[in-house]
């Protein structure tokens, strides 16, 4: 919704600053014959659609053609201005209008020609205007729009995306050739016409059009550096070169354009500082640098008299705080500030911006309160989510505001209670406060039935209660979202009948009891959902109802008491793609699954108690996860890696699986995730899943079976892994030394088997190894490599315990392990977790250790206790409680689990970026026994981490 309207105002932003039409005059002087003659015969030739136009439907014999629409006449009755734009014209002929000598306005645009423009428009020798804008041009401008030297605007603009091909382009001329002659020009459109000019090139050229007051090139594959030949463009007011790579810094003689009105370098690769003095230009109304990523800079203080009025530089690198004097602009409309680095509280005096209608600062690090807006009565849109703003929220502060049709608050540290005030807002659309910190009771608020609310996420909050049955009367309501909050009572959702538009539904994580079996359908069917989220509801069966909503694309009803059969019906779904059953007390899969068209991506039913052979029907999966359960074997009529072959994601951990491991899981070339640990899986570990020569596998758990023989020593030379865990296996042989190949691995365990080699120095040059889990083995040596410092700058989890390593431990290698840290200005680092016990290690001077520790990094009382002293009794193990910064796995294991490709057309809501977050820490904590989550408070808000624990 806000990048509609934000491309909307780009679009129309043109159309308020300049005149892009010309005005018709209507004369008393009659139309001559041949004059009227020519446009009739213009009509007759072209091809347009009737039912649609306004102009040439009422062009006739009858009527003096001067006062026919679209058309004006000199006093001697010649015609002199046509404008027959959005027309609907599809193509024809245009002979006719060529013999119009005496034309000086011409509009063609917004029409669908679609062929290339006639070289005969040399013949209107006499045109100031030309607007072929949008009009289904194609093919390179023709060299004789050049010779039209009397043109003061030209037109030639086409609305370009990145999905759409240029229609118009300028080779042969080229720019040079194509504006020499222009020496009245003022205004010149070029957008999204491909000029594929360098720097100096386009820039020498336009600059020699010494009039020129209008330059807009946006989407015309210009390159850069901008070159000082613009410090010709004195008499310039508008500059718009949007979307074009010109990589290059913004000059600073752009401040010495005194008449500068526009500036829009938006999406241009611009890098460096942003000069402030053109921020100062008293002229400057509208200034955007968005989506510039390299473009660093801050805000000036704002004189009184400033003019500006839209100022976006969202999606840069502009940091900060936001000046008081930002109050200065009195006639500011727009402000997009979003996706930046700003700091600092918001200053008071924003709230004298009584013209503004439209505020996005969100994605910053602002603090402090949240100011009025009560005096903005012309405010639209506010966007202030994910930034650090605390306090309450007062209802005055949005008082009188009947224009305000969306707010977006969430990801803050609002607190207090909230007024229902605000959804009587008389045009208020969208209410997004979620993942805040409001509390207490929601209150019933009147005139419910005639909201204009059409979104409403109140999610990751501390409301109680009952929900206000004022919230089951907005009918406008397409999205509802309460989920994690502490809403109690029991909800009947015959109640949710009433909100036919609702497409979204999730009342998932309250202590609510959602009842589902009195829905009546004689006064109005249920609404059509696209997303119903019901997790943790205390739903005991399938709700009913469900069996007709064929338009879901999502289902979770994961954390109930639903027992029994999967019914057939849920698989026939013919949009769903996300459907969780998790944690329920389920028990078999009604079939049969034979010739199901099932479109699901994304199956999760782990944690059930599910039996028998394992059914896999859906061709398309991409997240698939069957793990703790009761499944014995898997059914697909080909092997599982040739029925998904397009799989990402695959847990069947924690099942009664046995027997070889399917080779034909190989085959899927997309696999990033695989988890077959704790079954009785037996024989080798299949060789493909080592020598893949695919980069895509990056987690691969095998523990907890019964796999024998030696691990493959075929790691290939793309190897992908991040994670690799073989523990509890009854491999033999050694650590194969092609697993340095593995640049990225982060963990490896390969604890409780029967490994016989010596410490795994070869591995010395990953760097990114932050577990190493080596226990119960029969490594012998030393533990360490000799005359080397190891490069293990992140290994914070050394297991070793239970094996034959003797010798001595040395200083230096404790030295290496820069994680053992513990320092306030490095919080990513924190305790070693390290376990040598049951070796025949002498002569180890913990204290020594501990002192090299203590005085490299600082370390207070906590951080000491990174080793500890040896066991009073050899029956007693220590296994320091340690946490190592898991998030930072998350972050690089990322799409690893197949949650991006599922995810991506959803990945701007907050609400699906926060459960892919989440869902990434899900996995690592089920795969990894030794995680548990914690909670912790930052910056007042509370966050939930993994964190290391004991066997």
């Amino acid at each position: 919704m806000k990048t509609t309207r934000i491309l909307w105002f780009y679009l129309l932003l043109p159309l308020s600053l300049l005149n892009f039409t010309f005005t018709i005059n209507i004369v008393t002087s009659q139309c001559l014959g041949h004059q009227q003659s020519l446009l009739l015969h213009l009509k007759n030739g072209l091809i347009f659609n009737p039912a649609k136009s306004k102009k040439l439907i009422h062009w006739n014999h009858t009527d003096d053609c001067c006062q026919w629409k679209g058309v004006a006449c000199s006093t001697k009755g010649n015609v002199i201005a046509l404008d027959i734009s959005h027309e609907f014209i599809t193509g024809g002929n245009l002979t006719s209008l060529f013999k119009l000598q005496y034309l000086q306005n011409l509009n063609l645009a917004y029409n669908e020609f679609h062929f290339g423009i006639n070289s005969e428009f040399k013949n209107l020798k006499n045109l100031r205007y030309l607007n072929l804008s949008n009009a289904g041009f194609m093919g390179q401008i023709p060299t004789e729009i050049s010779h039209l030297s009397k043109l003061g605007t030209l037109d030639l603009s086409t609305t370009f995306t990145s999905s759409s091909q240029h229609g118009l382009k300028l080779e042969k001329p080229n720019i040079v050739e194509f504006v020499q002659n222009f020496t009245r020009i003022k205004e010149l459109y070029l957008d999204g016409v491909a000029v594929s000019a360098k720097g100096e090139e386009w820039c020498h050229a336009v600059s020699s059009l010494q009039g020129l007051q209008v330059l807009s090139m946006s989407s015309s594959n210009l390159s850069g550096p901008l070159d000082p030949s613009l410090t010709k463009f004195q008499s310039l007011s508008v500059l718009q070169l949007d979307h074009n790579n010109l990589s290059s810094p913004v000059p600073d003689y752009f401040g010495n354009l005194s008449g500068l009105n526009t500036l829009q370098l938006r999406s241009c690769g611009l890098s460096r500082v942003f000069p402030k003095n053109i921020l100062q230009l008293p002229s400057l109304q509208v200034l955007d640098v968005s989506d510039n990523q390299g473009l660093h800079g801050s805000l000036t203080n704002f004189p009184n008299q400033a003019s500006l009025s839209h100022l976006n530089l969202s999606h840069t690198n502009f940091s900060g705080p936001i000046p008081d004097s930002i109050g200065n602009l009195k006639h500011f409309s727009t402000l997009d500030l979003s996706n930046c680095q700003f700091n600092g509280t918001l200053p008071n005096s924003i709230s004298n911006l009584a013209q503004l209608v439209y505020l996005d600062l969100s994605f910053n690090n602002l603090t402090g309160p949240l100011p009025s807006f009560n005096r903005s009565k012309a405010l639209k849109t506010l966007y202030l989510n994910h930034n650090y703003l605390n306090g309450t929220l007062p209802s005055t502060h949005f008082e009188g505001l009947t224009n305000l049709v969306s707010i977006n608050l969430e990801v803050n540290s609002l607190h207090g209670r909230f007024s229902s005030s605000l959804f009587s807002l008389p045009s208020l659309q969208l209410l997004f406060l979620a993942n805040n910190r409001f509390d207490g009771q929601l209150d019933e608020f009147p005139n419910g039935f005639s909201s204009s609310l059409e979104m409403l996420d109140l999610s990751d909050n501390n409301f109680q209660g009952h929900i206000p049955m004022s919230v089951f009367q907005l009918k406008r309501l397409t999205l509802l979202l309460l989920s994690t909050n502490k809403f109690n009572g029991t909800i009947q959702l015959s109640m949710i009948q009433s909100l036919q538009n609702l497409t979204t539904l999730d009342l998932s994580h309250n202590n609510l009891s959602v009842i589902a079996s009195a829905i009546d359908g004689n006064d109005f069917p249920f609404p059509k959902l696209n997303s119903l989220l019901l997790a943790s509801c205390n739903l005991g069966i399938f709700p009913s109802f469900l069996r007709n909503q064929s338009t879901l694309v999502s289902l979770d009803l994961s954390s109930n008491q639903i027992e029994g059969i999967i019914p057939n019906w849920i698989w026939r779904f013919e949009f769903l793609i996300n459907l969780n059953l998790s944690h329920n007390f389920l028990t078999n899969l009604e079939g049969p699954f034979q010739n199901l068209s099932s479109n699901l991506f994304h199956l999760d039913l782990h944690e059930n108690q599910l039996q028998g052979p394992a059914p896999i029907f859906a061709k398309n999966i991409n997240y698939l996860d069957y793990s703790s359960n009761r499944f014995s074997s898997i059914t697909t009529p080909a092997g599982i890696g040739n029925f998904i072959p397009g799989a990402v994601s695959i847990f069947l951990s924690d099942n009664s699986f046995h027997g070889k491991i399917d080779e034909s899981i190989c085959n899927i070339s997309s696999l990033q995730v695989l988890d077959l640990s704790h079954n009785g899986f037996v024989g080798k570990i299949p060789e493909c899943l080592t020598s893949r020569r695919s980069s895509s596998l990056k987690l691969l758990s095998l523990a907890g079976n019964n796999l024998n023989g030696q691990i493959s020593d075929k790691f290939s030379t793309c190897c992908a892994l991040r994670f690799l865990d073989l523990s509890g296996n009854l491999l033999k042989g050694t650590v194969p030394k092609s697993l340095a190949n593995c640049q990225n691995l982060q963990v490896l365990s390969v604890g409780n088997n029967q490994l016989m080699d010596e410490f795994p120095c070869f591995l010395k040059k990953i760097s990114t190894i932050s577990v190493l889990v080596l226990r119960s083995n029969k490594f012998y040596g030393q533990i360490g490599c000799s005359n080397v410092i190891s490069n293990w700058e992140r290994l914070q989890i050394v297991d070793v315990a239970d094996n034959n390593f003797s010798g001595t431990l040395p200083t230096t290698l404790f030295q290496s392990w820069k994680a053992l840290m513990s320092d306030e200005d490095i919080s990513r680092f924190d305790h070693l977790s390290f376990d040598i016990y049951d070796n025949k290690i002498s002569s180890v001077n913990f204290a020594a250790i501990t002192t090299i520790l203590t005085k490299t990094n600082k370390m207070n009382g906590e951080g000491g206790q990174g080793l500890s002293q040896p066991p009073s009794s050899e029956t007693t193990n220590s296994h320091s409680s340690s946490s190592i910064d898991w998030s930072l796995l998350s972050v690089e294991l990322g799409f690893t689990f197949g949650f991006g490709i599922f995810i991506m057309p959803l990945i701007l809501w907050k609400r699906w970026r926060l459960w892919y977050s989440k869902k990434v820490d899900d996995v690592l904590y089920k795969i990894v026994p030794q995680l548990d989550f914690v909670y912790e408070r930052r910056g007042g808000k509370r966050y939930r981490s993994l964190r290391w624990k004991p066997y």
